[in-house]
């Protein structure tokens, strides 16, 4: 039989350990994860709003958040 080769002396160099991110930075990161699809769609919106309405409208863009103008909107498409 055929013996193997010895094996060199020298201990395996390990890595180091990975450090942890403290607590309230994981929990940071784990909002973060769970809100970013609603912010930017909310922000879609916004921004959706703002070229429809004052862009292609050529209406002034403060009112795009006054109530009045989305009840008029809202009148406009669902009247008999």
């Amino acid at each position: 039989m055929s013996e193997t080769p010895a094996r060199s002396q020298q201990p395996k160099a390990k890595k180091p350990p990975k450090r942890q991110k403290p607590r309230w930075a994981r929990i940071v990161i784990a909002i973060i994860r769970w809100i970013r699809v609603p912010v930017l769609s909310v922000l879609a919106v916004f921004i959706g709003l703002w070229i429809g309405y004052s862009k292609l409208g050529h209406q002034p863009s403060s009112e795009i958040f006054r109530w009045s103008t989305w009840k008029h909107l809202y009148d406009l498409v669902f009247a008999n």
